[in-house]
């Protein structure tokens, strides 16, 4: 199997991700299935990242040699495209109709639990556009909740964007906190109370008394309460967007 760091260049004109490519005939039946491989690899990068994902070690943690995982994910690049679509959220379920915010707002914080509980796939996402089967999947359910809100083009695309977007990188955001007070040797709370003091002095004087409170405040709150929170803003924005022409 070959690792590379980069997308997959190996086949000239060969569509780089392992979702556009045909399924590789076996003529004989393999100890190993696609799927074994892959939810071992899930359980590799939760426990070191995606740094520390080794074929060979992922090749002894199922007994096995690391050739034999050639024949099922060519690739380490394809492998970890396999692992984000592996633990890609399950669709939002439509609730009452008429209540399409919640349907979303359900969507959206699905999401962002799966990012920060595998925090790996956030660095990957940045590499491997989530295009497989359980992503496309969830992203179609959500079409089809603003479709049935009445969300036409071009405010529908906008909406989703604004969604996926706005879910991404507030996962990115939290995890980045929290890895940064890790590394400290401290909670949370206390590194925020550390940086408040710094933001004071480095920031423009007019901006640091509001940033240092920010900081504080963000530091006391709960993650899920912050991202709930900005969710509810995001959505009443979209409610008024869905009234306009287009």
């Amino acid at each position: 199997m070959t690792e590379t760091s980069g997308r997959d260049t190996t086949a000239k004109g060969r569509p780089g991700s392992i979702w556009l490519r045909g399924t590789k005939k076996r003529a004989v039946k393999q100890p190993l299935s696609r799927e074994q491989i892959v939810r071992a690899a899930v359980q590799l990068l939760d426990e070191g990242g995606v740094r520390n994902l080794r074929m060979r070690q992922l090749a002894e943690s199922l007994n096995s040699a690391p050739m034999s995982l050639y024949w099922h994910v060519p690739t380490k690049d394809d492998l970890l495209e396999l692992a984000v679509d592996e633990v890609f959220p399950d669709p939002p379920a439509r609730s009452t109709p008429g209540d399409w915010s919640q349907d979303v707002k359900a969507g959206a914080e699905g999401l962002f639990d799966v990012l920060l509980e595998h925090a790996w796939m956030i660095e990957l996402m940045g590499s491997h556009p989530p295009v497989g089967p359980r992503a496309l999947a969830h992203t179609g359910a959500v079409i089809r909740i603003l479709e049935e809100a009445g969300f036409v083009p071009p405010q529908l695309d906008s909406a989703l964007s604004a969604i996926y977007y706005y879910t991404v990188g507030a996962a990115l955001t939290e995890v980045s906190w929290q890895t940064m007070a890790q590394h400290s040797g401290e909670n949370e709370e206390d590194w925020a109370q550390r940086l408040g003091p710094y933001v004071e002095l480095t920031a423009a004087q007019d901006d640091a008394q509001s940033l240092s409170a920010y900081v504080k405040r963000s530091a006391t709150s709960s993650t899920g309460q912050r991202f709930h929170d900005g969710l509810e803003c995001m959505v009443h924005g979209m409610e008024r967007m869905r009234s306009l022409p287009s």
